[in-house]
């Protein structure tokens, strides 16, 4: 019988001499699908360009406990790849995919991330109006067609995400909700240091607040400075740190120059995420501010919980669907960031629900650590697999 799990990753691998630059994210996760696989692992990787890999390292494959294998844009060319497979999992987010499902004799599992809803939004974000963007409009439409019959042949799909889950789960026969993240359970904020977090914010200090991310449009990086102009005519004390880079990183620096806020808002930049983001987050956070306007399933919501720090952020379904986990956020309509700095406010003069908040997501945070949620995982692949 067959045993070996076939994953075609959604992010590519570029060659670097002997080595593989992948990444960070990419790495860890296939490393706790082979840890609890029972039977090999081999990961069709497609060959890219070590430009478009943000967070990457470079790595000797034979360390890693699992097979890495450079193909071409299309996985199914070499069907060789596929023979001893029990089961494949593969991205229902790329339309290249979608074909295994007829190509592959093994049972298919799909990771879908975003709706059609999020598609058309970022297309819009990314594009604006026009004939290049009307094309790209209906090219979703058809692919997102294509990807509905291709879930309902499937044998099951993991869902990132509530708006995934509430799209796709009926199509599939076997679907499963997950949570992204990559906090694991040793790096969960603990008892000792919640405490300490607690008592500085009933201390009354100033609120200190973070965002990290990509600095784009999409993820509302151009209302962070708005949120804390606004937040500085209500007259609260805070602070606010934006971790990350991206396209608007220069004009968010000028915003703050302009605005005179060089004393309260800072942009510091990308940091690695274990070493400095986590425990930054744990110690020097009491709130995130997150102004993302698309329903993309972030691992950033549930990151920020496992260290202790609720969310005041814009209301879309992603971010709807982990409010409804427990009190550990405020959700304020989107594009509005009077309203953001309005519920920001509310917290900075409620210390106590402040407190009861953090509590309350160091706990979900807990109970969707990286390897809860790989755990889950890995036995709905072993039960579509019969293993």
């Amino acid at each position: 019988m067959p045993t070996t799990l076939i994953i075609v990753p959604s992010v590519p691998a570029a060659p670097d001499g002997d080595r593989l630059f992948m990444d960070i994210k990419a790495l860890d996760g296939l490393t706790a699908y082979a840890r609890g696989w029972p039977g090999p692992v081999r990961c069709l990787f497609r060959r890219g360009d070590r430009g478009t890999i943000a967070f990457g390292t470079s790595i000797a494959p034979a360390d890693y406990p699992f097979d890495l294998v450079l193909v071409g844009d299309d996985p199914a060319a070499d069907m060789s790849n596929f023979a001893d497979a029990a089961v494949v999992l593969a991205a229902g987010d790329n339309h290249q995919d979608l074909q295994l499902v007829d190509a592959v004799s093994a049972p298919v599992v799909f990771i879908i991330e975003y709706t059609l809803a999020t598609r058309l939004q970022i297309t819009r974000l990314s594009m604006g109006v026009g004939l290049r963007a009307a094309k790209s409009l209906v090219w979703t439409i058809k692919t997102e067609l294509r990807r509905r019959r291709t879930f309902r042949r499937s044998s099951g799909l993991q869902c990132n995400g509530t708006p995934a889950h509430a799209a796709y789960r009926r199509l599939a026969p076997n679907s499963l909700l997950y949570f992204d993240t990559r906090v694991p359970d040793a790096l969960q904020i603990d008892a000792a240091q919640l405490a300490a977090k607690t008592a500085a914010m009933v201390a009354g200090d100033p609120l200190r607040i973070a965002f990290s991310g990509r600095l784009e449009p999409m993820k509302g990086a151009d209302h962070l400075v708005k949120v804390a102009k606004a937040l500085r005519n209500r007259g609260v004390p805070f602070s606010l740190d934006i971790y990350g880079d991206g396209s608007l990183r220069a004009a968010i620096v000028a915003e703050i120059a302009a605005s005179g806020l060089d004393g309260q808002v800072a942009v510091k930049g990308p940091v690695p995420f274990d070493t400095v983001l986590v425990p930054k987050m744990i110690g020097e956070v009491d709130l995130f501010l997150c102004c993302h306007r698309q329903a993309d399933p972030s691992c950033t919501y549930l990151e920020t919980l496992s260290c202790g720090v609720p969310i005041v952020g814009y209301d879309n379904a992603a971010f709807r669907g982990v409010v409804e986990l427990g009190d550990v956020g405020i959700a304020v309509p989107v594009d509005d960031p009077a309203a953001a700095a309005a519920a920001i406010a509310d917290l900075a003069s409620d210390r106590p629900r402040l407190v009861r908040m953090a509590g309350t997501a160091a706990k979900v945070g807990a109970a969707h650590s990286f390897e809860k949620v790989f755990a889950t995982r890995l036995a709905h692949l072993r039960e579509i697999a019969g293993l």
